[in-house]
């Protein structure tokens, strides 16, 4: 059955949108395709590459069942590792490659943590970054000797899919974070989202910047939002 939009609507889409004018000879249609990938992407529905994108994380429900999970299961606090990279120069990967390759070197990433940590949850932070979120479902740690060998791991993944010859050299490098988060007391679930993303985004930063020392970066939130139920009446 067709369908139609009327010119109010039109109009309305296209003010939420006005690149569209500019990139298709169907703006409405664009406009309308892009809130639809953001819908998706809000309710957890990988990308291209295989990975979450971060408005699952600060607007979705991915972190529901873990909320859950981790404050029925532990007394010290909602806790979740993060294994977080980047790729070092990505414009460069691009101009030096071509943008398919580079596309292969992102998606390559992607898999590469994924394998490296099964049952982590693996979002995409920024356009050319990433972090495997060890989660109380995935009963993963994140551990001091994780570093080194994720970066080889991912070396190892990502020259397999550069163009054959590709010297040791040219092969992209990446930045490796490892952040081990707790929060105390939190409300609810809802709130777990955006203070994990802010909390990626500060370690990440603080490693790019060389003032880690190269450890695991570990921090404790005191939210102090629980609200404890009734008191049963004897």
């Amino acid at each position: 059955m067709p369908y139609s939009l009327d010119d109010t609507t039109a109009t309305a889409l296209i003010a939420l949108h006005p690149w569209a004018l500019a990139r298709s000879s169907q703006p409405v249609q664009l406009a309308v395709e892009t809130l639809l990938e953001a819908e998706r992407a809000r309710r957890g529905q990988p990308d291209k590459l295989g990975a979450l994108q971060a408005l699952a994380l600060t607007q979705g429900s991915l972190l529901k069942e873990e909320f859950d999970l981790s404050t029925h299961a532990h007394h010290d606090g909602w806790r979740v590792g993060a294994v977080i990279t980047d790729v070092q120069g990505m414009i460069n990967v691009n101009a030096r490659f071509g943008f398919g390759v580079g596309d292969a070197v992102l998606g390559a990433t992607v898999s590469s943590l994924a394998a490296q940590y099964p049952g982590a949850k693996v979002v995409r932070i920024h356009p050319d970054a990433f972090a495997a979120l060890l989660t109380p479902s995935s009963q993963l740690a994140v551990r001091e000797e994780q570093r080194e060998a994720t970066r080889a791991r991912l070396f190892q993944d990502v020259a397999k899919v550069l163009p054959a010859g590709t010297a040791e050299q040219d092969v992209p490098r990446h930045t490796v974070t490892l952040l081990e988060l707790t929060v105390d007391q939190p409300s609810h679930w809802q709130v777990l989202g955006a203070l994990v993303w802010a909390e990626l985004e500060r370690a990440h930063v603080l490693e790019r910047l060389g003032r880690t020392s190269g450890a695991v970066q570990r921090r404790r939130l005191r939210l102090d939002g629980f609200v404890p139920g009734p008191t049963p009446r004897g």
